[in-house]
């Protein structure tokens, strides 16, 4: 290298830097991770308070059941529609159309949460029998099985419940019909507020496990047995 181009190098201006802009979807994701950061969820449609949680629950029986001894009682399959399997609360706001909370949502699967009330329902109607769950396996099959289609389970616009649903007994063993009916239930709601419409929802629950333990008892004809009162001998 000569003197000259020594002299040419460190004449040479220095070119200003000019960082590559950002591509608009990593902005994007910056601007969502700042404004979820500083607090404001609320513009993206969420709540800084932490979900509200609920299940099912039991209700008392007024009555209870027994069945023939020795007899084995299967329950399912119980079925809910699609439409209910969401993690938040639904109501209906016509014939076309539904609604789901976001802040007020069921602490499991509100199908695998019925199927479970109903069973603690039917224990408590039909006490000491024992009860499986479908499915079974084929050398412990019950003596009768219970089938559930449910087609409606969800609060109103008129502030009520209603559960509409097919049932049906059967015999495992030839896959006879012994009862097939149609429920449909419609419970109040007591008042506002989401505690209330899932207490009315475990009330028709309840209702349902009766009028499923009162048909059984018809069927083979036990006696129903009145609830003792407190104080009763």
């Amino acid at each position: 290298m000569t003197p000259n181009d020594v002299r040419m190098t460190r004449e040479m201006p220095m070119r200003p830097f000019s960082p590559r802009p950002f591509p608009p979807a990593a902005l994007l994701l910056a601007a969502v991770a700042l404004c979820l950061a500083s607090g404001c969820s609320y513009l993206l449609g969420a709540s800084n308070d932490p979900p509200r949680l609920f299940v099912l629950s039991t209700a008392p029986a007024d009555g209870t059941l027994a069945l023939p001894p020795g007899t084995v009682l299967g329950l399912g399959p119980v079925d809910l529609p699609a439409y209910l399997d969401r993690r938040g609360i639904v109501w209906r706001l016509d014939a076309n159309r539904i609604d789901e909370s976001r802040s007020d949502l069921w602490a499991e699967p509100l199908a695998a949460g019925f199927r479970s009330v109903l069973e603690q329902n039917l224990r408590l109607r039909l006490p000491g029998v024992p009860i499986r769950a479908f499915p079974w396996p084929l050398a412990h099959q019950p003596d009768l099985a219970v089938a559930i289609e449910v087609s409606r389970f969800e609060l109103t616009h008129g502030e009520t419940v209603e559960l509409n649903a097919r049932w049906s007994v059967r015999s495992p063993q030839d896959g006879a019909v012994l009862l097939d009916r149609n429920a449909a239930l419609v419970e109040p709601v007591a008042g506002p507020g989401t505690e209330n419409a899932v207490a009315a929802m475990s009330r028709a629950a309840a209702g349902l496990a009766d009028q499923i333990a009162r048909a059984l008892g018809q069927q083979s004809g036990a006696r129903p047995s009145p609830r003792r009162t407190t104080g009763a001998r």
